[in-house]
């Protein structure tokens, strides 16, 4: 008797799953043995026992080199998983769990054990969905899973990404993209009564709120990858009498730009506005509806050279209802009264003012109508309006009769096409959802250094040290507990609220430079 013959005798026998015997007792890599049955093989070696492998998992661990690869001997037999559907060998520094949805993947090393550490196949990520794979850019490894992924790269450690924050970083191009490897257990936060799911990455972070499940992908500074700050400055339009000004407030302004700088930040670019609305009276400009204009090209000159003289974005708000317009061979934007229901407008037209197409090609009324421009010889290409440009935003069939319905995709001669509904360049974008790709992000920070050297005051951030930092914070603080004992102590209401308002933005400065201290060791 054998440890093999022990083992085939304690799983039944010939009358067990394994079946009848194919193949005597022979040898096995590395000094170990194996014996071959109908269903299955025993293989033993003495630091490990004697232990079956069978079905796609066996498969699986022989196509990776079997007991002679790194993966070693099977230290367990095919065992159930702890949902009671799926199945797992353990190896020696492996293990391969199947499940019938998936098949049969290995797992192993540190980011084996990231995964037991969540739960392993019961956690968020559920089953592995691929081997264990070495990243593009060459350094890192990773397994895909039901929902989520784990990278591992040395200096990093071996991290988990999941849910919409994957999604967003996949677009962004992984690991390749502005934000690096994952650096960090994903954690909530709460700001200004918003829970957030934040994860962190080499170069930047990735917030989700978990109300709406939108990300907010945010780029750090780097010295070798520099942010931005850009100046805007508002100009109310109104008749060269003073009459049809444009109904819009300063606020309303804010409120576009701030949006403007949450869906940049991904391209590490955020926009500076002064809260002052300017007064500008020019019949011609508050009548401006873009090139077709028979006065063009002389309301064009002079907007560009105001931009010129204030060395920043200039955005002249018209009297004409409507949306704006902008293009990289402008010098400004143009766009009309506040719409909160427009939230994306202006973020829209920057992308146009920094280099970026539409995503969509012809507009049309109908699915039908799109369906006939297939069928009628156009291209599905021409469906894509920044292709010229933009190398990863799909064809975009902008459909006007979907614009206020929630479907995300639809069939265009034989072939499902995706609606771009959260690129900030489309006419899908939703509220607060509008998003940026990769290779829109290159186009707009290589935009930028170009009107930097030519007219556009650009400031260049780069990363703060620790000690900065910490100084900084230090110093923030110091003047917060100022001013608190200034409020406290004010008997006028108005003054008291406008004491009370700047201690709020002091404590909002000190918390988002707490953060990027935290995110860089500091704390």
């Amino acid at each position: 008797m054998s440890a093999i013959s022990d083992k085939y005798a304690q799983l039944g026998g010939a009358t067990g799953f394994l079946g009848a015997a194919l193949s005597p007792e022979g040898p096995a890599a590395n000094g170990g043995r194996k014996q071959e049955f109908q269903n299955g093989t025993i293989y033993w070696l003495s630091r490990t026992g004697a232990f079956e492998v069978h079905g796609m998992i066996r498969d699986r661990w022989r196509a990776l080199g079997g007991e002679g690869s790194p993966f070693g001997y099977p230290t367990s037999d095919e065992t159930s998983a702890a949902d009671g559907v799926g199945r797992f060998n353990n190896f020696e520094n492996a293990s391969i769990f199947w499940y019938p949805a998936t098949g049969a993947f290995e797992v192993h090393g540190l980011i084996r054990d990231r995964w037991r550490a969540l739960g392993a196949e019961s956690s968020t990520l559920g089953y592995p969905m691929t081997n264990e794979t070495t990243t593009a850019d060459g350094i890192g490894r990773y397994n895909h899973f039901q929902r989520g992924s784990i990278f591992w790269t040395p200096r990093t450690g071996a991290h988990e990404v999941f849910g919409a924050a994957r999604r967003r970083w996949a677009q962004l191009r992984w690991e390749r993209g502005l934000l690096g490897y994952p650096i960090s257990t994903p954690f909530t936060e709460i700001r200004d009564r918003t829970t957030l799911l934040v994860t962190t990455f080499e170069h930047g972070r990735i917030e989700v709120d978990i109300t709406t499940d939108h990300p907010h992908a945010v780029k750090f500074a780097s010295d070798a990858s520099p942010n931005y700050s850009i100046p805007v400055v508002a100009y109310r339009v109104s008749d060269d009498d003073g009459s049809r000004p444009c109904a819009i407030t300063a606020a309303g302004v804010q409120q576009w730009v701030d949006e403007a700088s949450r869906v940049f930040a991904a391209a590490g670019v955020a926009f500076s506005y002064d809260g002052a609305l300017l007064d500008l009276r020019d019949t011609q400009v508050n009548n401006l509806t873009g090139e077709g204009d028979p006065f063009w090209v002389a309301a064009r000159d002079r907007l560009n050279q105001l931009a010129a003289q204030r060395r920043s974005v200039v955005v002249v708000f018209r009297a004409l209802v409507g949306g704006g317009f902008s293009s990289w061979t402008y010098d400004f934007v143009a766009m009309s009264f506040f719409d909160p229901n427009a939230l994306g407008l202006l973020a829209h037209e920057l992308g146009h003012h920094f280099g970026l197409p539409h995503t969509f090609g012809p507009i049309f009324q109908t699915v039908q109508d799109a369906e006939d421009y297939v069928l009628s010889g156009g291209a599905i290409d021409g469906l894509d309006g920044d292709r010229s440009l933009v190398d990863d935003t799909p064809p975009d069939p902008m459909i006007a009769a979907l614009q206020t319905s929630t479907v995300d995709a639809i069939a265009v001669g034989g072939q499902a096409l995706s609606l771009a509904r959260d690129n900030i360049m489309s006419y899908w974008s939703r509220v607060g959802s509008g998003a940026l790709s990769h290779s829109q992000i290159d186009r707009i920070r290589r935009v930028v250094s170009d009107r930097g050297a030519r007219y556009l005051n650009v400031t260049t951030i780069t990363p703060a040290t620790c000690s900065a930092l910490m100084a900084r914070i230090a110093a923030l603080r110091s003047r917060l507990a100022e001013l608190i004992l200034d409020r406290d102590a004010e008997r006028d209401p108005h003054r008291r609220a406008m004491l009370a308002a700047a201690c709020i933005r002091l404590e909002n400065e000190i918390r988002a430079l707490s953060d990027t201290a935290r995110s860089r060791g500091c704390l």
